[in-house]
């Protein structure tokens, strides 16, 4: 049997087609997945293509510094205090230590407070939290720093600094 000389040619190229065909059909399937993604990314960004996520409230700042300590995480929470609070190396160090002398900090209640003092970029709550101290904390220059075992009452001043608020004072009284 005498096979035709068009025949292994045909082959050939209904070969060369199918396999142009997958390469295409993945190709096109990856620009439509990568076109989705633009897609969802848009929904998520503004005009200038920045996330568009919402900044944290003052209220959100002041419970997550606490919960930092709570969680034994002392750098992290005076990261959220202004420069002006933290000061030098070992005004820092020494905020640390009193940091690592709760054994527990728990956010009871925040209200704004003295609203009529508040400016564009400085605003203070009345934070009623629930505190239990270390017993080495006892041994303190100021015993426990100054907290009791129980509830305490702090007023929290935040200003702005780059468009986030951070604390900027820490008292026991308005």
């Amino acid at each position: 049997m005498k096979v035709s000389p068009f025949i292994p040619g045909v082959i050939g190229v209904v070969i060369v087609v199918a396999i142009g065909a997958a390469v295409l059909s993945k190709r096109t399937s990856s620009s439509q997945t990568s076109v989705t993604s633009t897609s969802v990314t848009d929904q998520i960004t503004n005009e200038e293509n920045t996330p568009n996520v919402p900044l944290p409230t003052e209220e959100d700042i002041i419970r997550t510094f606490y919960n930092l300590i709570n969680e034994g995480r002392p750098a992290d929470a005076i990261s959220m205090m202004t420069s002006f609070l933290v000061g030098n190396d070992t005004s820092k160090q020494a905020w640390g230590v009193q940091f690592n002398s709760f054994k527990s900090v728990k956010v009871l209640a925040i209200e704004p407070s003295m609203q009529e003092e508040w400016t564009s970029t400085k605003h203070t709550y009345k934070v009623t939290l629930d505190v239990q101290m270390k017993p080495e904390a006892q041994n303190a220059p100021i015993p426990n720093y100054g907290w009791e075992n129980g509830q305490n009452i702090r007023w929290i001043t935040l200003e702005k600094v780059e468009n986030l608020f951070k604390i900027v004072v820490i008292a026991t009284g308005p």
